[in-house]
């Protein structure tokens, strides 16, 4: 198992996959500094704060952005043994299919950990600029740390609702159905990101949770938290079973 990690890791090294990630990590970052500048022109009068950067930022990353770089990287890791056809080479050596599979997954958490956070990091040092040229208030290393493990939280969420779209790349053999699902999750997101029912949408759901907003929503936290493994126990033994069964050609 180790062995297979260190091979994942060794196949990233040389794949632009990885600069284009942290990149785009780095877009939620950005887009919280750009939206600080518009309000500090148009409304001067209105505070803005680290705490209003890192909730713009994680929330984002939970219901748009982080949702479709992550969905990326998982039909990247999933797929791409079949898109360069190297799978039946790398099968040819002593490796079980469970222990390939399950490497896979591990890769993926490390990866999408390391990209939370390269997006924490990234959002501290841009407000640190934002200070310097515009101001900023309540601007410290013990206003940023509290949000360092709440981004962790929503990261190993995240992983835990990437496992059907990991199971969708190895089914399809491609890039193009994960993504596509992954745009009508992010669409689903925004219609129920302020309702209710976004507690019953796993993928809204694990934002309210990680909010700690579940109770306002009326359903209760064994409900919300079952769906939630639900479907991410559904991703994780779908992906499993196909690629045990899978004919390879």
């Amino acid at each position: 198992m180790v062995n297979l990690i260190y091979c994942e890791l060794l196949k990233l090294k040389r794949s632009k996959m990885l600069l284009i990630s942290f990149l785009g990590a780095l877009v939620t970052p950005f887009m919280m500094i750009a939206d600080g500048i518009k309000i500090h022109f148009s409304h001067p009068e209105l505070p803005i704060t680290l705490m209003g950067f890192y909730n713009g930022c994680n929330l984002y990353i939970m219901i748009l952005f982080g949702l479709i770089v992550y969905t990326v990287i998982a039909a990247y890791l999933f797929s791409r043994e079949h898109t360069e056809k190297t799978l039946k080479t790398i099968l040819t050596v002593p490796v079980s299919k469970i222990s390939f599979i399950l490497s896979k997954f591990i890769m993926l958490f490390i990866w999408i950990m390391t990209l939370t956070i390269v997006s924490w990091a990234g959002m501290f040092i841009l407000a640190a600029l934002y200070k310097v040229l515009f101001g900023l208030a309540e601007f410290s290393l013990a206003v940023a740390i509290p949000y360092f493990g709440k981004m962790l939280l929503g990261g190993i969420l995240m992983f835990l609702m990437s496992s059907p779209f990991a199971f969708l790349a190895l089914w399809t053999k491609g890039l193009v159905v994960p993504i596509i699902a992954a745009a009508t999750i992010v669409m689903g997101n925004v219609a129920l990101s302020n309702e209710a029912l976004g507690a019953v949408f796993p993928w809204t759901a694990i934002t309210l949770l990680i909010d700690d907003k579940i109770g306002q929503t009326g359903f209760s936290y064994a409900l919300v938290i079952g769906l939630i493994l639900s479907v991410s126990i559904f991703g994780f033994v779908a992906s499993i079973v196909y690629f045990q069964k899978e004919d390879i050609k």
